[in-house]
């Protein structure tokens, strides 16, 4: 292991959204636009203690939830450098990775650092502790069409490895540590509903005033590749429909409480069988009060087939 301090051991400060959009590569457009104001390429320090716990016998999550996140929307905001895999997992379908911008820096010094265009195998090769590479970038998670999450983050890649397989090779985050066979020391800095609070306004979401999304922070550190993301779910209501919140054609069509109905009908018959199921009981029914009247009419003496 690298003589680079652990995640574990480091205080933090807030981490700030990264937010270069005059720098930003369109995609789709395939145009750079070149600025100084550039980020910096050093995490800064804040902590409070251990998020991931454990003993020879017991393991422990310890964060302050806040009282409205359920146990799945836990599941998803604990997940650490692997929540491909969990939604992957929740929704049963594959998830895929689009990315909506970089912005790739080397740093030779603090106060100079220097836009890269890729590919760059020299700026690659040279990636090290005091000539670091930082990408500040945006992807969406995608499941069947649908965007399950946005993530911004700010990558410090400090090894030629890594930012070959980062950088060349295209490596997401959470595939480049399946990738290099390590588990990330992983941070959770903040979790919250809404809007993200400060966000610039220009890189917050438009929601639904029926929507509620959820959102994190965290970091990510493994020696020479370290990562700052803020994570953001587009709707809570994901959670509770899964997949047929995916399927659903209109957002505004949708709700817990019409999912919530959907799999009471699941469990019942449909209308005909209940239609059906009703004249048999009707029937049986009348059935058991004929027999009933036979019966009494055996016992008092009187004929089966005297009704007067």
């Amino acid at each position: 292991m690298a003589s680079s301090p652990t995640l574990k051991h480091r205080e933090w400060t807030n981490i700030s959204r990264p937010h270069v959009p005059e720098l930003a590569t369109n995609v789709n457009a395939g145009t750079k636009e070149s600025s100084s104001s550039l980020v910096s390429p050093i995490m800064s320090p804040k902590r409070t203690g251990p998020f991931y716990s454990f003993s020879p016998k017991t393991t422990s999550i310890s964060f302050p939830w806040p009282k409205e996140v359920t146990g799945i929307e836990r599941i998803a905001l604990s997940s650490k450098g692997d929540l491909q895999r969990v939604l992957s997992a929740f929704f049963a379908r594959p998830i895929t990775i689009a990315l909506v911008y970089s912005n790739t820096f080397q740093h030779r010094s603090p106060e100079t650092p220097t836009l890269v265009s890729l590919p760059n195998p020299s700026a690659i090769a040279s990636a090290s502790p005091t000539s670091p590479i930082v990408q500040t970038r945006q992807v969406h998670l995608q499941c069947s069409g649908k965007i399950v999450c946005t993530a911004t983050s700010t990558v410090r890649i400090t090894s030629p490895t890594y930012a070959h397989l980062f950088l060349e090779e295209k490596y997401a985050i959470g595939q480049l540590f399946a990738r290099i066979g390590k588990v990330p020391e992983f941070d959770l800095v903040s979790v919250g509903l809404g809007p993200v609070t400060d966000a610039p306004l220009s890189e917050k979401q438009s929601l639904k005033p029926d929507a509620e999304q959820l959102w994190r922070k965290y970091k990510l550190f493994v020696p020479d590749f370290e990562c700052e993301i803020l994570e953001e779910f587009p709707s809570r209501d994901m959670f509770v429909g899964g997949q047929q919140w995916l399927d659903d054609a209109k957002d505004s069509e949708w709700s817990t409480e019409s999912f919530v109905t959907s799999v009471k009908e699941m469990q019942f018959p449909s209308k005909v069988l209940r239609c059906q199921t009703s004249l048999i009981l009707l029937l049986g029914l009348s059935f058991l009060l004929m027999l009933a009247y036979e019966l009494s009419m055996l016992f008092t003496g009187r004929s089966l087939l005297c009704y007067v």
